[in-house]
């Protein structure tokens, strides 16, 4: 059943279109939703996604019944372990590096090695109450083609043109630590077949505008109240 507009409404602080290589990553800051007239402070995977963390899907909102494009693969939580802690048996904890313990930070690199997967479609930031920061990566044909127009990246279009990376930047939402991240993608029947997109490590002008998203979103939550 489709959810009406004025039943469910997503509200966006900030997003950014970040050069990464070749390619471009996408963050968008999701800060609430609006469910019924309430509006409530989100997880990616309990009531915007989907309602847990082995039911999850990248869809687009507020049209719930829109193309789904990614499944939830993976969650690392960093705040029930001293050291990263693997939650989803999609894939196995052997898969995933981070550039630094997660337990703690607000930014960091991860890389993927499985081969369940052609590659992650789709990746959340979580810290603190204020919601979440959705990133993917896009080739930059799709920014000429006008698929991510900036200011308004959270499009059909622009998650139709969602890359299969092994690797990718995170940041929390300012000020908090991470809190967990949670990694999509479509998992292979047999041999993935199709080799992903390497992706270099941000440059630190790169990793200064991602951590804008969350310095921006705070601002505009409390000149909000």
């Amino acid at each position: 059943m489709l959810i009406g507009a004025f039943l469910f409404t997503s509200f966006f602080v900030n997003a950014s279109l970040t050069p990464v290589g070749d390619l471009v990553q996408v963050s968008v800051n999701i800060t609430e939703y609006k469910n019924n007239g309430d509006i409530k402070n989100i997880n990616d995977c309990a009531g915007y996604f989907g309602s847990g963390f082995t039911n999850c899907e990248i869809t687009h909102v507020p049209t719930s019944g829109s193309d789904i494009f990614a499944t939830v693969m993976a969650k690392y939580d960093a705040e029930n372990s001293a050291n990263n802690e693997f939650i989803l048996g999609s894939t196995s904890s052997t898969d995933w590096s981070f550039s630094n313990s997660i337990n703690g930070a607000t930014e960091g690199n991860w890389t993927y090695s499985g081969s369940s997967y052609p590659g992650i479609s789709f990746w959340v930031s979580k810290g603190g109450s204020e919601g979440f920061i959705l990133n993917w990566m896009v080739s930059q044909d799709s920014i000429d083609n006008n698929d991510c127009q900036a200011g308004n990246e959270f499009t059909i279009s622009c998650l139709n043109v969602s890359v299969a990376v092994t690797s990718g930047y995170w940041a929390a939402p300012e000020p908090h630590n991470i809190s967990h991240i949670t990694f999509y993608g479509n998992k292979c029947d047999n041999n993935c077949g199709t080799t992903p997109q390497q992706v270099p490590e941000p440059t630190s002008i790169a990793l200064f505008a991602l951590a804008l998203l969350g310095i921006a979103g705070r601002r505009q939550s409390s000149i909000s109240k």
